[in-house]
């Protein structure tokens, strides 16, 4: 079964790129149902798309097309790819932004779909969303196998985070996504926190990158006063650090990519 047709971009909405690509969608099936992810993901940051597709894909019902089109390398040689995996299907940019949903449910084809017959009669060098992804995503929602719109290849592109890890009583990962709050989450899944025995109410400490400081593990971080550092588990079930009511990645002046460290 066939789901909805759900967009992720980087394109904002001023311009009328997302209008465009929902009109061709429609264009080729009217009955298709469109979901808007969100189209302000950091422009040119595939690793942010990538882990927004991570943890947003299982809330969204078996047989959706997720289409992003995060896509700093527009008109070079990378391919267009659509990956069908056990619940979803993936159509994007060959860089990475499809790499770790498509890993986490794992992958039952793989597809290039760069010269399909099923693109628009004009491609150009710089919208392959409306010319390429739109189209393809469309065409799955009527029903088109996706062997009819690619041509099957072998290997994808995959974005290299570093697993977590236990060292003794601490875990190290990464900052992988920095929210429109300023929240900063890190890879470190709640069961690893759990692990070197942190509780919620206990004072841990964290290193992110060359900066160390204490922090409460608490629920939220509503739990500690406005303006004060709090360490949680947030809603996807990753560690995170937050301030509350202001932005923790401007005052602790962090980036996605950096490491994180905590212990009790």
């Amino acid at each position: 079964m066939v789901g909805p047709v759900v967009l992720i971009t980087d394109f904002g909405l001023r311009d009328p790129y997302v209008g465009v690509m929902k009109g061709v969608i429609k264009s080729i099936n009217p009955g298709a149902e469109i979901i808007d992810l969100t189209h302000n993901v950091r422009k040119f940051d595939i690793n942010a798309a990538a882990v927004i597709l991570l943890v947003s894909a299982k809330y969204f019902p078996k047989g959706t097309i997720f289409t992003c089109v995060v896509d700093p390398g527009v008109g070079s040689s990378r391919r267009a790819i659509l990956i069908v995996t056990r619940n979803y299907y993936l159509v994007g940019p060959d860089n990475g932004c499809l790499s770790l949903l498509a890993k986490e449910d794992g992958v039952i084809g793989l597809y290039d779909v760069s010269e399909s017959p099923f693109r628009l009669p004009e491609v150009s060098g710089t919208f392959h969303g409306r010319d390429i992804f739109a189209p393809i995503a469309a065409w799955l929602s009527r029903g088109i196998k996706p062997e009819q719109l690619g041509r099957p290849i072998d290997e994808y592109v995959k974005i290299d985070i570093p697993a977590p890890m236990i060292r003794g009583n601490s875990v190290e990962g990464r900052i992988i996504y920095i929210d429109h709050f300023g929240n900063i989450m890190s890879n470190i899944k709640k069961e690893l926190v759990e692990k070197i025995g942190v509780k919620i109410g206990d004072k841990i400490n964290v290193i992110l990158g060359s900066r160390g400081f204490e922090c409460p593990y608490v629920r939220s971080f509503s739990n500690v006063p406005e303006g004060e550092v709090a360490c949680y588990i947030n809603s996807w079930g990753y560690f995170e650090i937050g301030i509350n009511k202001s932005s923790a990645a401007d005052i602790l002046k962090v980036e996605t990519g950096e490491k994180v460290k905590i212990y009790k």
